[in-house]
């Protein structure tokens, strides 16, 4: 084989290796699994007591397609002042200080049987399991039943290995009964330096 390709073959493996190490994979990002109630899809835990996520659509009088493949999660908030949230541990840890990206959709249904009430959608990093250590992440209230693209950067203060999504009510509100759907969450790449 002649120098030059040998080369060019060993520049093009490093390159392919080097994309593949700038990525932090999910276990099933966009929450597949055949619709239930009070499901979580699998890959991922409940990250706070009482959560108990719908698969989604199908169930609640929810019905709104999904933006990417077959189905999305439901989280809902309650009159308690409690509220659904989903968590997974990553297989490889967010570094501090290295700026990373990642992206996702976010709906409402007005018909979620009775939570049909808007809420935000936040997301937090942690290194220990159900802990939120660092917010990285809280949507506009999501009042639409179209679905909405959110790109999300960020840059981990520590090391991390858990990240958390949950609905949320702002913190000047009373509780109530609302919704958040999500579907089409990226992997975690580290951010374009050009």
């Amino acid at each position: 084989m002649n120098i030059y390709i040998k080369l060019i073959y060993i520049f093009l493996l490093s390159q392919f290796t080097s994309v593949l190490s700038a990525q932090i994979t999910l276990d099933n990002p966009s929450f597949e699994g055949t619709p239930a109630d009070a499901t979580i899809p699998a890959g991922w835990f409940a990250a706070t007591e009482g959560t108990t996520p719908d698969i989604l659509p199908g169930y609640w009088g929810v019905y709104e397609d999904p933006e990417d493949g077959e189905s999305y999660v439901g989280l809902i908030t309650r009159p308690d002042g409690s509220f659904e949230s989903i968590e997974q541990r990553l297989k490889s840890k967010l570094e501090t200080d290295v700026c990373y990206t990642l992206s996702l959709d976010i709906s409402h249904s007005d018909t979620y049987t009775g939570y049909n009430k808007p809420v935000h959608l936040r997301m937090w990093i942690a290194d220990t399991k159900s802990d939120r250590q660092q917010l990285i992440f809280t949507s506009p209230l999501i009042t639409e039943e179209e679905w909405s693209h959110f790109q999300i950067d960020f840059t981990p203060e520590k090391d991390a290995y858990y990240i958390i999504i949950e609905a949320f009510i702002s913190d000047d509100k009373i509780s109530h009964k609302g919704n958040i759907l999500i579907d089409n969450l990226s992997h975690i790449y580290v951010c374009n330096k050009a």
